[in-house]
């Protein structure tokens, strides 16, 4: 009889256990040396954009629109970058829990390398508040929208 109570209790605990929904697992980005770059690709939506920025730890950047054959170059300025390399310091990706089926989202991919480690996460416009880079996203798309204009 005690088999039977420990294998339904086992039974239990396991079903329980697979219909939890788990915490999504976090990741920080690379510790900022001295020399980084942070890049992120604005890819799809309705008008099928592809749009990137690149900018590195002197604050030179470069942003170019593939659809209208554009590329920008600038450079941030002191607070600008200040304010980038708090967000990038600050980033806990998360995975998201269920993959997205949104067809007209914006896809958002950052790449973030620093002392030869190098951080690649993407979201889209569902996943993209629950992923924990909306405040870098947000701020690396205004300075590129800026630059394009």
């Amino acid at each position: 009889m005690s088999k039977t109570i420990w294998a339904i209790f086992a039974s239990f605990t396991l079903i329980l256990t697979a219909c939890s929904k788990s915490a999504s697992p976090t990741y920080a980005p690379p510790v900022l040396e001295e020399t980084w770059a942070v890049k992120m690709t604005l890819s799809g939506g309705i008008a099928g954009l592809l749009r990137t920025i690149d900018v590195n730890s002197t604050g030179s950047y470069s942003v170019a629109d593939q659809r209208a054959g554009k590329v920008v170059t600038g450079t941030l300025s002191e607070v600008d970058l200040t304010t980038l390399q708090a967000l990038i310091s600050a980033l806990e990706v998360s995975a998201p829990k269920n993959p997205s089926a949104c067809a007209d989202c914006f896809e958002y991919e950052l790449e973030i390398e620093s002392g030869g480690k190098k951080m690649i996460a993407s979201a889209d416009d569902l996943s993209l508040g629950e992923s924990g880079m909306g405040e870098l996203v947000q701020f690396l798309r205004q300075t590129m929208d800026a630059a394009l204009q």
